[in-house]
């Protein structure tokens, strides 16, 4: 892999967000770690300053802005318009190429739903991406496919994150998952889980990741998306995304 595809999602640095640190002094850490890409988690947000500091650290440093929202396109059926509007907004003031979310509670994807998005996706300049998570409801594969489908038919441009270590959390195949979705990947979450789902570095254990990386289209992003202790464990880690 080449390390102008690697993101650093900011969880790698939870005990840090959780301390109250500011996602923006996080941009200067992922620039010195040589990478150029890096997602921001919404949640963590203090105010609408960051974005202002996230985008003019991006800009200083040439830096690619992912967002990671923790919501969903659709509620009781219907697409949650403002809320989408407002998280695309919130993107586009902090450089952000990227959102990503969670289907919801969808019933069918139809013109009137393609030509919102298409709207706010083109007066935004930003790409909107639905993952798979931890849960029953968004972390199904068939769902998943079936919406992507959908959408494709239309002409829609919503892709697929895959998070490559959730599918465990459904009792699911994260290779022969990565097979049936791979045509809608655009971005990769790695990540390898034990069989107590819990986080684990990579190689320590059950998903497959360099086999997941073979079958999906070749140099897409891909952020290391989970807590670590130090600066040199994160180091570690991203040389074992670039030795495959």
């Amino acid at each position: 892999m080449k390390k102008n595809q690697i993101v650093i999602n900011t969880l790698v640095y939870l005990e840090d967000l959780q301390a109250g640190v500011p996602q923006s002094e996080m941009v200067d850490w992922v620039h010195e770690l040589g990478v150029k890409n890096i997602e921001v988690r919404r949640e963590f947000i203090k105010d609408r300053q960051e974005l202002q500091d996230i985008k003019n650290k991006s800009e200083q440093y040439g830096m690619n802005i992912f967002f990671s929202v923790p919501d969903v396109l659709y509620e009781n059926h219907q697409l949650k318009y403002e809320s989408l509007e407002m998280y695309c907004k919130e993107a586009f003031d902090m450089n952000g190429r990227c959102i990503k979310l969670n289907i919801g509670e969808y019933k069918q994807f139809g013109d009137g739903d393609l030509q919102t998005i298409t709207r706010l996706t083109e007066q935004y300049k930003v790409k909107i991406t639905v993952e798979n998570d931890q849960t029953e409801s968004n972390g199904r594969s068939q769902k998943i496919f079936d919406f992507l489908t959908e959408v494709k038919q239309l002409g829609g441009s919503i892709t697929f994150t895959i998070d490559i270590g959730n599918w465990l959390f459904q009792g699911e195949d994260p290779v022969e998952n990565a097979k049936l979705l791979q045509s809608f990947v655009t971005y990769i979450h790695i990540k390898d889980i034990d069989k107590e789902k819990n986080t684990r570095l990579l190689n320590e254990g059950l998903v497959d990741w360099k086999k997941i990386i073979e079958i999906l289209p070749k140099d897409l992003p891909a952020a290391i998306e989970y807590p670590i202790s130090t600066k040199e464990v994160l180091v570690s880690e991203i040389q074992k995304l670039l030795e495959i």
